[in-house]
């Protein structure tokens, strides 16, 4: 998504958009209290639309990939962990849904003071959602949406109008408009979309369309979520298993063509292991994808625009002295039509070149190489906050010191991305790679309003503080109690 113009929105678009939000908003202060039954009801419904409309919306995206985009992996990553993730929302929510006892200060909780946090939806949460895992991506954060009893407006990337068009026609099936509505367009719209006065948006793409949606927000105050890229390192350290390490990096790094947010963005090796592990990789590219630029088990990208983004990455390092292998084929690809583009690996890489710099969001892996692990923070640094740190090894100190010296959203030890997926840790990051979670209690948390409650009883108790004027001797000597002479 980009948000950078909208001079095609018509006063009657926005209008439209306006009363959209209007209409679930007051919906939601006539329904009051939004039950368990109520949320468990709409989480059935998402529930159904995934499982119902799942081929359609698969190959609806395998199509807006070009025809190259793996039918089985978005049965995976975009259906089936969703599925499993409402399941545990389910399973979970009267537990959350309950009031949190709290402790009260002295003297109120001698004489019946009672304090307790309890978690009330906010209210219409705003859903932007990106084009490399458009149902996924939308999917997963209507769930905690839905699981904190809010109400929710959609939309989809423009990227991948298909999907948006194909959302807009399935959505009404299972929800009424006040409930959760989809709505469809351009940059324009977008604009105005994240401008709107929601009780929470929650934002899913890069850092710098994350800056301008948080500014939209802030016209209205409105609270947001971000979840944005970061280029996320792989640490291998001289403890790891390098084949398994190999294995693993590899087939994370192709994963969807290179284009998710969590996917390992470079690597830091020791230096004497650095042949071996591009050995590694080399041989497991071919052994995951044979004839790699005509494999249907492999994502292409996503259009000819990123595509040559991309190439342009490459020309850049190159030219500035970087090392290439193409891992896959020959050529970049076969046929201009045919985005499935092979890894290309970069060696001697250094600070100047933009591949160091920019997301890359693609199949190109730089090499980094280090002789001591101390130097691998200041290394990470140019690159602060990434969403996530992968970590390779089994020494336990090397492994602490990276997690008290190198910020990230999150980290995951002797793998990769599968942080993700574990619904009971949050998902999100830090600084670059975004603000605030979701998944799982995080998820329920973040979209509500955690409301700080306290009941006295009919008990007058300041006076006997004497903390009601005028005050005497006895509020004095309470008061230095705590603070020494006064």
């Amino acid at each position: 998504m980009s948000i950078a113009a909208y001079d095609n929105v018509t006063e009657l678009d926005v209008q439209n958009l306006r009363a959209l939000v209007e209409l679930q908003k007051s919906k939601f202060r006539a329904e009051g209290e939004v039950t368990y039954a109520t949320r468990i009801d709409r989480l059935k419904r998402l529930k159904a639309l995934i499982i119902e409309n799942k081929t359609a919306f698969a190959k609806t995206t395998k199509r807006e990939y070009n025809d190259a985009r793996s039918y089985e992996f978005s049965l995976f990553s975009e259906f089936a962990s969703k599925v499993e993730a409402i399941d545990y929302s389910m399973k979970h929510l009267k537990q959350w849904m309950k009031a949190e006892s709290r402790k009260t200060n002295k003297p109120m909780n001698l004489l019946g003071g009672k304090s307790q946090v309890r978690y009330y939806p906010k209210g219409v949460v705003g859903i932007i959602s990106p084009w490399n895992l458009p149902f996924g991506l939308t999917v997963a954060p209507l769930t905690s949406a839905l699981a904190a009893g809010n109400r929710a407006l959609l939309k989809p990337s423009e990227y991948v109008p298909e999907t948006a068009a194909l959302f807009a026609e399935v959505v009404p099936k299972y929800f009424s408009e006040d409930e959760v509505a989809v709505v469809t367009g351009g940059a324009d719209i977008g604009q105005k979309f994240a401008e709107l006065p929601f009780d929470h948006i929650l934002f899913t793409g890069s850092t710098r369309v994350g800056a301008q949606v948080m500014q939209a927000a802030a016209k209205n105050l409105v609270p947001v979520t971000l979840e944005l890229g970061g280029k996320s390192p792989v640490v291998i350290g001289r403890s790891a298993k390098l084949d398994l390490a190999g294995t693993r990096l590899t087939f994370s790094k192709l994963l969807n063509g290179g284009q998710l947010c969590l996917s390992p963005d470079y690597v830091l090796v020791p230096k004497e292991l650095e042949e071996q592990l591009i050995a590694r990789v080399s041989h497991e590219v071919q052994s995951m994808y044979p004839n790699l630029t005509e494999n249907t088990d492999y994502a292409g990208v996503i259009n000819e625009r990123h595509y040559m983004r991309l190439q342009g990455y490459i020309d850049d390092a190159v030219a500035k002295g970087a090392k290439l292998t193409i891992v896959g084929a020959e050529n970049d690809r076969s046929s201009k039509d045919n985005r499935r583009m092979p890894l290309h690996i970069l060696q001697n890489v250094t600070e100047d070149m933009q591949v160091m710099h920019e997301e890359i969001f693609g199949p190109i892996l730089p090499v980094m190489t280090y002789e001591d692990i101390a130097e691998v923070p200041d290394k990470i640094e140019p690159r602060r906050n990434p969403l996530a740190l992968y970590y390779f090894g089994k020494d336990k100190g090397e492994q602490e010191y990276l997690l008290s010296h190198v910020q990230s959203g999150g980290v995951c030890i002797n793998d990769i991305t599968l942080q993700y997926v574990q619904e009971d840790l949050p998902f999100g990051g830090i600084g670059a790679s975004g603000m605030g979670a979701y998944h799982g209690p995080e998820g329920f948390k973040n979209l509500s309003h955690a409301r700080a409650i306290y009941s006295q009883t009919m008990i007058d108790v300041l006076p006997i503080i004497g903390a009601r004027p005028p005050f005497g001797e006895k509020f004095r000597k309470n008061i230095g109690k705590i603070l020494g002479a006064i």
